[in-house]
C-alpha cells in the first residue's frame, strides 16, 4: 500500500494542485496531510477547498497556523523567542478574514495528533511532538536520533512518527526499524523554487519511503501576491521565497 505525507501547504494553491496531480497518479491508498494547510500564503480558503475533495482518503492533523486562525493569535511564536508585531497581527488577521466558516468548521474539526494502527503497525501523526499539556515541544529544524525519541516520548513506541513543522526535509531509520518522517514543505520552501511530499510504502511488511520533489510556476504565485496585497506580503515573499519585487 502506498501513502502521501505531505505538510506545510500554507495556502500556496498552484504548489498544491501541481504536487496532488503527481500524487494522483500514484494511486495512493491515503493522503496524510501533517497540517498548516492555510496561513502565509495567498489562498488559504482556496486550498482548504482543494483539500476537502480528498476526504475520503485524506488523514489530517491542524498545525500551528490552524490553531492561529481558530482559536486565537498568541503574543509569542517561535519557543516564545519571537513577539508578534503590528505587522505580524495584520497578517494572521488578514488569513482569518479570508477563510470561510464553512472551512474554519472543517479545520476546527481536525484533531492536533493522532496515534492510529495502518497495516497493522503504530502510527503517530502530528504538526510537530507536544507536550502532556498539548504545547509543542522545543523547536529543532535537524533533529538527530536521540531529540527525535526524546521529542516524541510522550507517544511511547511506534512503527512510524510522521511529523512537519519545520519546513525542513528529515528522514530517519533506526536500526531497529523505526521511522522518523518529516516531508519537507509543499509549499513554502525556503529560497527554492520547489515543494517537497514523500510517499511511504507499505509491502509485505517492509517500509520503503521516497522523497518527492516537484517544480511549479513560483513567478505566478509571487504574482498572486501581489493581487492579493496581504499586509506582510513583501515580507512573505522574501522571507520563505528569497523573492524581492
Amino acid at each position: 500500500m502506498k501513502y502521501a505525507i505531505i505538510s506545510d501547504i500554507h495556502g500556496n494553491i498552484i504548489a498544491l494542485k501541481e504536487a496532488m496531480k503527481l500524487i494522483d497518479e500514484e494511486n495512493v491508498e491515503k493522503i496524510i496531510c501533517l497540517g498548516d494547510i492555510i496561513g502565509i500564503g495567498t489562498r488559504s480558503e482556496e486550498c482548504v477547498n482543494f483539500v476537502r475533495q480528498y476526504e475520503d482518503k485524506l488523514i489530517a492533523v491542524r498545525g500551528n497556523h490552524e490553531d492561529r486562525c481558530l482559536f486565537g493569535i498568541p503574543e509569542y511564536i517561535h519557543d516564545g523567542k519571537h513577539k508578534m508585531s503590528e505587522e505580524d497581527m495584520a497578517q494572521e488577521h488578514w488569513i482569518q478574514d479570508h477563510i470561510s466558516d464553512e472551512s474554519k468548521d472543517f479545520l476546527r474539526g481536525l484533531p492536533q495528533e493522532i496515534e492510529m494502527e495502518i497495516e497493522g503497525y503504530k502510527f503517530v501523526i502530528t504538526h510537530y511532538p507536544s507536550k502532556e499539556d498539548m504545547s509543542y515541544e522545543r523547536f529543532s529544524y535537524f533533529p538527530v536520533k536521540e531529540e527525535l525519541f526524546d521529542l516524541f516520548k510522550k507517544y511511547g513506541s511506534a512503527k512510524v512518527y510522521l511529523f512537519g513543522h519545520t519546513h525542513e526535509r528529515r528522514i530517519r531509520e533506526t536500526k531497529e526499524g523505526i521511522w522518523f518522517i518529516n516531508p519537507g514543505t509543499l509549499g513554502t520552501a525556503f529560497h527554492r523554487d520547489y515543494g517537497t511530499y514523500g510517499i511511504l510504502t507499505i509491502e509485505d511488511g517492509k517500509f520503503y519511503y521516497n522523497e518527492k520533489s516537484f517544480k511549479y510556476d513560483i513567478e505566478a504565485y509571487m504574482k498572486d501576491f501581489d493581487v492579493m496585497n496581504p499586509p506582510r506580503g513583501k515580507h512573505m515573499q522574501d522571507q520563505f521565497f528569497g523573492y524581492k519585487a
